[in-house]
């Protein structure tokens, strides 16, 4: 990615380069532009599909599940190689955060519902929780991308943190 021209992602989209550069100013635009689409789409559907489900933890587990799918994803895996190298810039940070901001309001949601339940050993205030949700998923992402985790194994280790570090055990 740190080689990616945009007179070859003109040539790629069939375009000018210069009605590339009408869109977007550089590369990173491009690409800021291409991450905050897969990552609102995604989040989207998977917030989206998660409100079906009654149960906090249930919930909460299904977007972990989710999320660890995506991280192993075919597409996921193309965008970490720009995302993580040295030229992702603040700007392509940025959209990444703003992008994951409903899929962390909706994990601080879901905090709140099983704190309010009873289902959760200890209170944590909701946006800290997702924070450390968010955390978790992040610290196992690196092997989801690499394939040497799968989704499942990655949900049984973050939910099982979680369960017997948070989460009361009776459940």
């Amino acid at each position: 990615m740190a080689k990616l021209t945009m007179s070859a992602l003109a040539a790629k989209a069939g375009i000018a380069r210069a009605t590339l550069y009408h869109y977007f100013p550089n590369v990173d635009a491009v690409l800021s532009a291409w991450v905050a689409e897969e990552i609102e789409r995604s989040v989207t559907t998977m917030v989206g599909q998660a409100r079906a489900i009654a149960d906090p933890l249930d919930r909460l587990a299904y977007l972990v599940r989710t999320q660890a799918e995506t991280f192993a994803s075919q597409s996921h895996r193309l965008s970490v190689e720009h995302f993580e190298a040295e030229a992702g810039s603040p700007a392509l940070r940025g959209v990444v955060e703003t992008q994951m901001a409903p899929l962390r309001a909706a994990l601080a949601q879901i905090i709140q519902e099983a704190g309010d339940a009873g289902a959760l050993g200890r209170t944590v205030d909701p946006m800290l929780g997702a924070d450390m949700v968010l955390g978790l998923l992040g610290a196992i992402r690196r092997r989801l991308v690499a394939g040497s985790t799968d989704p499942e194994t990655a949900t049984e280790a973050v939910m099982g943190v979680l369960v017997s570090g948070w989460f009361r055990p009776t459940r």
